[in-house]
């Protein structure tokens, strides 16, 4: 027996609950070949194999929704027989195919033709890609004329072939003929005083009438067959015979044309065969990826970093059989030769180990392993040793069993082994097993560049494999609190068998209350008692930081969620005073509109009642106005730097920005704003004279004379142009245009009469080019006058 988990070592695989895996696995699998791919025993492949399957898989995942669909809306559509995959390989032998075997080979290239282009970005389906235009030859040369009598089920279908159509046509109309003859035959007084049954039979594709033997003569016809009692003979008639003949003749005549045709589509298929088993691979690799995918899914499992050197570092390690499993992190570096796990009975040793061993073997497969995140040597060599050896054919005791597997082991291995051993020399006495354990690592790493993993209660071997160093010290934790094992894997310190704990509290759950314990422990060298009592002290102690670690972390995220639900409270609240501001705003304008209409219609006619609903308006509006707070701080180390105007900026001058504190560029004026561009490296921003200062040694300019005009508004919000001569129409709509952008009036409307007049083309062209923070509309259909606001 193999002993090298890749290469068919089933005890092993059995141990590790791999073919319950896989049958998990197979049964997200469409076809049977695929089926028992999972549940062959995996082997050993190269790195750049595995990398390949694992991008492959990787690709596949990242359109996992689309992919999956299409697979399994569309390729579960072929018959997942294994029969019909193994023609393949008679391909090449030159057999001749039945219709249902070659309906098999024209589904498979019906489904790459449809279906080819949906995968075309799986990186792979280039290995599978027919050259040219070969896949509609092969449609045109085999699948068409074999739909021309096989249908999409393999059966013979008639119909569209010209020669079985004309064949068949005449088999149904002599079908039917000879239903109405033998049902008249049958009444006729020859025939009904000697029928057994009232109903005709067809036997040997004869239409028979069943007559009772003792009133059986010549002339009624020949007998087709008898009854098992010989009581009923079966008679053909003479008058359906003849076109029975003829029935007879035209189904053979059908026969011999499908065994024709099948005959020379088998030829033209064989003239494809490279193509043909091209396609059935593309096929079942697409079901194989389609089932690792889902597989993935359904687990969560993670791509590995596969490492060409001999290392080990898996985070958030689980069994995938384990419903809520504890994850844990395993590490072996290229710096030890191995790992040692020690600690309580079912606290988890056996369930690490079996992670590990399953990640190397998923690895080989191309699936992604059951961690958060790993990296990984493929090994070659892949060894798995449980604690129960004992062999009763051999006559081996379970000692003498384990001592023979690892005598044949040194004889096989490899140049780098990964060697997982449970409970190793757990069947004999403590030191003399830790004696020879100790021997026997050694052994193993004279002969090989192996990793062991080991998992033990002796404490001589985790004592001495610790204090030693070349090995990594690991144990499985035990919550004193609640007197269970806590499953989780602790790097760094042996631990404690806690046996005496353990046997206390089953003794206690049990309802006994005995003196073994403390029996046991008297009988025990001292040394060793306080030996194990530290170990346990030392893994409480790290159980209890876990905790409080913990603890911490939950009470940072706890802080991040109050945190993201205080803005979430803050950001409503502003989304709740800007949209009643909005309504306020709204209500105002929509108040103009009404008043305006109004006039328009004539239903104003006071004029001091127009003036109140207008002042009202504006003194809402203003009322809402926010007040614009200007922060005039300047840090005490730039005050001397004296104030800059507006008039005294000008282009490329340099200047002192108060919110950079760094001398900037000026690139940009904006006269009507009052607003300057500034630049400092890729830094660029507009801002007003408020943040500038004149640059330090910078003389400042002689102050100009500025002469204060008074401005008078006029306030008109509609203004009826029609006549006007251009020059007279620009100075009137600039002067109300500017009044709204100044917030002088919240709108004006400015009629100048439909058509594609010079007035209206004028005033658009001008807001387009000198206003555009303004928003324009047609109010009326004929588009004869212009609405001139802020957007809202």
């Amino acid at each position: 027996m193999s002993l090298n988990l890749l290469n068919g070592n089933n005890e092993a695989l059995e141990l590790l609950d791999w073919f319950q895996l896989t049958d998990d696995m197979s049964s997200l699998s469409h076809f049977e070949v695929t089926k028992s791919r999972l549940t062959s025993p995996p082997h050993f492949k190269s790195s750049d194999f595995i990398q390949r399957d694992l991008d492959r898989l990787d690709l596949f995942l990242q359109n996992f929704d689309d992919f999956s669909i299409l697979f399994n809306s569309r390729l579960r559509m072929l018959p997942d027989n294994g029969e019909f995959f193994s023609l393949i390989p008679d391909l090449f032998k030159g057999k001749f195919f039945e219709a249902k075997e070659l309906n098999f080979f024209a589904l498979l290239i019906e489904a790459y033709i449809q279906n080819y282009a949906s995968f075309s970005d799986l990186v792979f389906e280039k290995d599978f890609q027919l050259k040219g235009d070969i896949s509609q030859k092969m449609k045109r040369l085999f699948v068409n004329p074999l739909r021309e009598f096989v249908d999409f089920s393999g059966n013979a279908s008639y119909e569209r072939h010209p020669v079985l159509k004309k064949l068949y046509a005449e088999v149904l109309s002599l079908e039917a003929d000879l239903r109405i003859t033998i049902q008249k035959a049958s009444k006729n007084e020859l025939y009904s005083s000697r029928m057994q049954m009232e109903n005709y039979d067809i036997i040997n594709d004869r239409y028979v009438l069943a007559i009772r033997s003792d009133s059986y003569n010549s002339e009624l016809g020949p007998i087709v067959s008898r009854s098992q009692s010989g009581m009923t003979l079966f008679v053909e008639p003479f008058e359906v015979r003849e076109k029975g003949n003829r029935r007879i003749f035209l189904l053979s005549e059908i026969e011999a044309t499908i065994l024709r045709l099948t005959i020379e589509l088998s030829k033209v298929i064989h003239s494809f065969s490279e193509e043909s088993k091209s396609i059935s691979e593309w096929v079942l690799e697409l079901d194989w990826l389609n089932t690792k995918a889902t597989y993935s899914l359904k687990l969560g499992l993670t791509k590995p970093t596969l490492t060409d050197q001999f290392y080990f570092e898996i985070n958030g390690l689980f069994h995938p059989l384990i419903k809520n499993p504890v994850r844990n992190n395993l590490f072996l570096d290229r710096s030890h030769k191995g790992l040692i796990i020690s600690g309580p009975n079912t606290g988890g040793k056996t369930v690490a180990l079996k992670s590990l061993c399953l990640s190397v073997l998923f690895v080989h497969l191309g699936l992604f392993v059951p961690a958060s995140s790993a990296e990984i040597c493929p090994v070659q060599d892949l060894f798995y040793f449980s604690h129960d050896h004992q062999n009763l054919s051999e006559g081996l005791s379970s000692f003498a069993s384990e001592a023979k597997y690892y005598l044949e082991l040194l004889q096989i291995l490899g140049k780098k082994n990964l060697i997982v051993i449970d409970e190793i020399f757990n069947s004999t006495s403590s030191e003399e097993a830790s004696a020879l354990a100790i021997a026997f690592l050694e052994e193993v790493h004279n002969r090989s560049s192996s990793k062991i993993i080991i998992s033990t209660h002796h404490q001589v071997l985790k004592t001495f494999m610790h204090a030693r160093g070349d090995y990594v010290s690991a144990h499985v934790g035990f919550d004193f609190e609640t007197n269970r094992p806590t499953y989780k894997l602790i790097i760094g310190e042996p631990g404690s068998s806690l046996a005496f704990k353990i046997f206390d509290n089953l003794s206690e759950k049990f309802g006994l209350k005995t003196q073994i314990s403390a029996i046991a422990k008297t009988l025990l060298d001292e040394k060793h008692i306080t030996y194990e009592s530290l170990l346990q002290e030392l893994s409480q102690k790290k159980i209890d930081l876990d905790k409080l670690l913990a603890n911490n972390r939950n009470l940072q995220i706890e802080l991040k969620n109050q945190k993201a639900s205080m803005e979430g409270i803050l950001f409503l609240e502003r989304e709740k005073i800007l949209n009643d501001y909005t309504k306020k705003i709204r209500s105002y304008f929509d108040q103009a509109e009404t008043l305006l209409a109004e006039v328009k219609k004539g239903e104003v006619t006071n004029r001091r009642s127009l003036t109140n609903e207008i002042g009202t308006i504006l003194s809402g509006l203003n009322k809402e106005t926010p007040n614009k707070i200007v922060n005039f701080d300047v840090d005490q180390k730039y005050s001397h730097f004296r104030p800059i105007s507006f008039d005294d900026v000008q282009m490329n001058m340099s200047v002192f920005s108060v919110n950079i504190k760094k001398n900037v560029k000026v690139v940009q004026l904006n006269p009507r704003r009052k607003e300057i561009q500034i630049q400092h490296g890729a830094l660029s921003v507009w801002v007003t004279t408020d943040s500038l200062r004149w640059p330090s040694g910078v003389k400042p300019t002689t102050p100009n004379v500025r002469i204060n005009v008074e401005r008078t508004v006029k306030g008109d919000i509609e203004i009826d142009c029609r006549g006007m001569r251009l020059d007279e129409f620009q100075k009137s709509c600039e002067l109300a245009i500017d009044e709204v952008f100044n917030g002088e009036i919240p709108f004006v409307t400015i009629i100048h009469g439909h058509g594609n007049g010079v007035l209206k083309n004028w005033l658009r062209n001008y807001l387009k080019k000198e206003y555009k923070e303004l928003h324009f509309e047609n109010i009326e259909g004929n588009d004869g006058c212009t609405k001139i606001t802020f957007p809202t």
